[in-house]
C-alpha cells in the first residue's frame, strides 16, 4: 500500500527577482562546466546540493549546512504556511539528436509531463509497494544520507512511476488546473506557486489543498506498486534516515507510465583501453554485422527494428563508420535462461559479451556513459576512445517487467528517464 501524505513545501521566495538565476538542474546530472556556470551564483541551490569536484565530501557538508541556513535566514527559502499535495509541470522540447532515438510514435514538437508530489512511507526497497530497477553506488548513498541529516531537507523528490491505464489521477489534475496538456493556460484562480525556466525547460507547481480532491487522489493510489525512475541514491539515503534516525517519510514525484510526455532514452557507452583483437574475436563468435554506412534515418531503422525478444541489436561507431551488430539468437536465448533475465538484453550481452571481456578487464574508468550519439562520436573522434557502442532505448514496460516480475536490477546507467526534476523547484524540511 502506498498512502500520500500531504506536507509544507520549501521553495525559493516568489518575491525574489531572477529567480530563474537561483535553480539548478539535479545533483547528479551535473558536470564541472555546469558546475562553474550555476556555482557562480552564491545564491543558487547548487551550493547546497551539489559537491564540487576536488572538494572533500565532510568539507561539502559543513558548508552546505552554513549556506542552507543563510539561505533560511535571508528568507531567501522560504515555507508554506500549510500542508498540501503538488502539481510538478515540466514543459520541454527536444533537439533533432534526441528525438532520432526515440521510436517515431513518440515523437513530439512539445512535452508535457505532470507528476503528483506528496510524502511517502519509507521502506526497504523490493520489500513492499516500493521497487527500484537499476544498481547503485553505496558511497553515492552514503554522501547523500550524511547531506539530507546534516541539513535536515530533502532537496529535491525522487521521481516514480505508477501504472494507471484509465489516467484517472492525470485526468483529476487537468480538471484541477483547467487545461489539457500540452496545453497550458494559467488561471488567477489556480496561480502556480513556481514557474520558472531551466535550460529551455519550463517547471510549474501547483498545490491542492482541498480535502475532497486530496481524499480521491489517496484512494485511486493506495493499492498501487510504484517503481522508482529517478533518485535511487535518494531513496536508498532516506531509507538510512528512516532506519538510524526515524525519519519515516520522504517527498516523492508519481508520473504516470501512460504519459506521453513520460520518455525512456538509453545511456550509450564509449569505451578506450580496448583489446581490438580480441573484439574481433567476440565479434565473429557472436554477431554479424547488418548494416554499414553513415549516421542516419536508416542507422536508426537498423537498430530499432525488433523480431522479437531476443533480437539484440547494438550500433557501432570505429571512428570510420557507423554499422549495426545483431546477436546470434540462440546465444542470446541461451545466456537469457542461464542469467534468468528476459529484458534489457541489449545491455546484458554488451557487458557480457563486449566490455566485459575487452575493455581493459572491465575497467570501469575506461567506459564512460553519455546520453547524446553525437557526444559519443565526439568522443572518439577527437578524445582518443576507441569505439563508442549505440544502444537504442528499453520501454517503460520493459523496466516494469524487470523491477517487478524478475525483481532484478539493470547494470549501472541503463536508463535515463525524461524529465527531469529541477533542485530548487521543491523541497522539505523534516
Amino acid at each position: 500500500m502506498v498512502t500520500i501524505k500531504p506536507f509544507k513545501t520549501t521553495f525559493i521566495n516568489p518575491q525574489l527577482s531572477q529567480r530563474n538565476r537561483l535553480v539548478c538542474p539535479v545533483y547528479d546530472t551535473i558536470d564541472e562546466t555546469e558546475y562553474a556556470r550555476y556555482g557562480s551564483e552564491e545564491n543558487n541551490i547548487i551550493n547546497v546540493t551539489t559537491r564540487k569536484t576536488g572538494v572533500d565530501s565532510e568539507e561539502f557538508i559543513a558548508n552546505a549546512k552554513k549556506c542552507l541556513d543563510r539561505f533560511f535566514d535571508e528568507h531567501i527559502l522560504v515555507e508554506r504556511a500549510g500542508p498540501a499535495l503538488y502539481i510538478y509541470g515540466i514543459r520541454y522540447t527536444l533537439p533533432e539528436n534526441i528525438l532520432g532515438q526515440i521510436p517515431e510514435i513518440a515523437r513530439r514538437n512539445i512535452y508535457f509531463a505532470f507528476g503528483l508530489v506528496g510524502l511517502v512511507k519509507v521502506e526497504d526497497l523490493g520489500r513492499g509497494s516500493i521497487v527500484g530497477h537499476e544498481r547503485i553506488f553505496e558511497k553515492h548513498t552514503i554522501e547523500r544520507y550524511n547531506l539530507m541529516k546534516a541539513c535536515g531537507m530533502n532537496f529535491s523528490p525522487i521521481v516514480c512511476e505508477y501504472n494507471m491505464p484509465g489516467h484517472e489521477i492525470n485526468n483529476i489534475l487537468e480538471d484541477y488546473l483547467g487545461f489539457k496538456r500540452p496545453d497550458l493556460v494559467l488561471r488567477e484562480e489556480r496561480a502556480p506557486l513556481v514557474d520558472l525556466e531551466l535550460k529551455g525547460t519550463r517547471h510549474l507547481l501547483w498545490e491542492i489543498t482541498e480535502t475532497e480532491i486530496i481524499g480521491k487522489i489517496q484512494q485511486l493510489m493506495k493499492d498501487e506498486n510504484v517503481l522508482i525512475l529517478d533518485g535511487h541514491h535518494r531513496y536508498n539515503a532516506a531509507n538510512e534516515l528512516r532506519i538510524k534516525d526515524g525519519v519515516d517519510h520522504t517527498m516523492m514525484m508519481f508520473m504516470e507510465g501512460g504519459d506521453r510526455a513520460v520518455l525512456l532514452l538509453p545511456w550509450h557507452r564509449v569505451v578506450r583501453q580496448m583489446d581490438v583483437g580480441k573484439f574481433g574475436l567476440q565479434v565473429e563468435r557472436y554477431f554479424e554485422t547488418i548494416w554499414e554506412g553513415e549516421l542516419g534515418d536508416g542507422f536508426h531503422t537498423a537498430l530499432q527494428d525488433s523480431e522479437g525478444r531476443y533480437d539484440v541489436r547494438i550500433g557501432l561507431y570505429d571512428g570510420k563508420k557507423f554499422s549495426v551488430l545483431r546477436a546470434n539468437k540462440e546465444d542470446v536465448k541461451r545466456l537469457s535462461v542461464e542469467l534468468e533475465e528476459n529484458v534489457g538484453l541489449d545491455y546484458i550481452v554488451l557487458n557480457e559479451w563486449i566490455i566485459g571481456p575487452c575493455v581493459d578487464n572491465g575497467n570501469t574508468d575506461d567506459v564512460v556513459f553519455v546520453d547524446s550519439m553525437d557526444e559519443a562520436v565526439n568522443k572518439v573522434d577527437t578524445q582518443g576512445f576507441d569505439a563508442a557502442f549505440l544502444i537504442r532505448p528499453l520501454a517503460i514496460e520493459d523496466v516494469e517487467y524487470k523491477a517487478h516480475v524478475e525483481m532484478k536490477n539493470f547494470p549501472q546507467k541503463s536508463t535515463l528517464f525524461l524529465p527531469k526534476v529541477a533542485e530548487g523547484i521543491m523541497m522539505r524540511r523534516f
